[in-house]
């Protein structure tokens, strides 16, 4: 945060816009010249944007959606508020993104949709799903919570599916302290969006305590309470308007790592670092791997590091493994669950220090020698 955002953010209240209002009009505006995308529907979490999205793409009672495990729980979550049936696929072991080969496997004809989660803020395979897809005439969905600002074949996230939902939750690339937004392909379901978004009344009617507005509205829809505030999108328009350069610290970051940490192949596995052409990483998460034949306990290590007062977390305990999946959704993914019993984030955040920095390396690098050399 800086001074410009904190002024952004007390301009709103002075103005007497505290709820949806003109900034958040002008956000949706901003991201949609970001992305590159026409249709753009903020509201007040990732997990509504997904929500909104299969509503708005008709999803529901009889449907299937195949999603992978190696996510947020609200990515599955959704799928069962809308009435469908998540069916869960594995992921490469080389991106930790949903492997299409999986999911031509999980195919029947009750799959309606496909959510391709962008993990840490790498792109799904993007031509693969769309091609998959289009053959058995599903609808696209990607789950771009760490993905603003990652590019797929030179354009940004936002103009390749049906749907695409991106999270501004404080731990996000930019943030709005809690928030998102909905990129819908189609005009007709980005109106459907707006009015499962708001109640399902006509789209006005937010400004209908405003000087032209009228106390008069419609409801269409048993719609959802999903809007952004104007406190929020003050906050967002800034934090937007500085994207680019905090993805660049972001990624000058990963890759101080990735080269400090390349002399420990032996005991564990960096995250995909040689981007292919065409693809931007917007390095929301950096993913160390502890190699389990390297000595050291995945869960023993995060310890180890919070001695060091160094706060790791993993990213993210598979959906499938949890209670209420493993009784009622049971599934067996073979890279989902051995990916899992090896992987730590890191901290990566735009004003991590040099300093910073170099301790953390410093203490990967005793932490998993030491302990290697105690087990040997």
């Amino acid at each position: 945060m800086t001074n410009e955002e904190i002024a952004s953010v007390t301009e709103t209240l002075q103005s007497g816009w505290i709820s949806k209002g003109p900034k958040v009009i002008e956000f949706e505006k901003q991201l949609g010249e970001f992305t590159g995308a026409e249709h753009v529907i903020s509201c007040n979490s990732g997990t509504a944007a997904l929500h909104m999205a299969l509503l708005a793409l008709g999803v529901g009672e009889g449907d299937e959606v195949i999603v992978p495990s190696f996510t947020f729980c609200s990515s599955v979550n959704v799928i069962l508020h809308v009435g469908a049936t998540p069916v869960f696929a594995d992921i490469r072991e080389a991106d930790l993104c949903i492997d299409p080969e999986d999911v031509r496997q999980k195919l029947s004809p009750r799959t309606k949709a496909v959510i391709a989660v962008h993990f840490a803020g790498y792109p799904a395979d993007l031509d693969e799903l769309d091609a998959i897809c289009k053959e058995n005439q599903l609808y696209l969905i990607e789950d771009a919570a760490h993905a603003l600002g990652t590019q797929y074949n030179g354009t940004m996230i936002g103009t390749h599916g049906d749907a695409v939902c991106f999270s501004f939750y404080a731990t996000k690339n930019i943030t709005t302290g809690e928030g998102g937004a909905l990129i819908v392909k189609d005009g007709e379901a980005a109106e459907r969006a707006r009015l499962y978004g708001w109640h399902g009344i006509t789209k006005n009617a937010w400004n209908r305590y405003g000087e032209k507005g009228s106390w008069r509205y419609d409801v269409l829809l048993p719609g959802f309470k999903y809007n952004m505030t104007d406190i929020q999108a003050a906050l967002g328009l800034v934090q937007l308007s500085r994207a680019i350069d905090i993805q660049e610290k972001r990624e000058r970051i990963a890759h101080y790592y990735a080269a400090e940490l390349a002399d420990l192949t032996d005991s564990s596995r960096l995250p995909l670092v040689d981007i292919p052409t065409g693809i931007t990483h917007s390095w929301h998460l950096f993913i160390l791997r502890i190699k389990e034949r390297s000595g050291m306990d995945r869960d023993l290590f995060i310890e180890e590091m919070k001695a060091k007062n160094i706060g790791l977390s993993v990213h993210f305990i598979p959906v499938h493994m949890h209670p209420y999946y493993k009784e009622h959704f049971p599934a067996k993914l073979p890279i989902t669950e051995k990916i899992f019993t090896e992987i730590v984030s890191l901290p990566l955040y735009s004003q991590l220090s040099e300093e910073d920095c170099e301790y953390i390396i410093q203490s990967i690098k005793e932490t998993l020698t030491i302990e290697k050399g105690v087990r040997q």
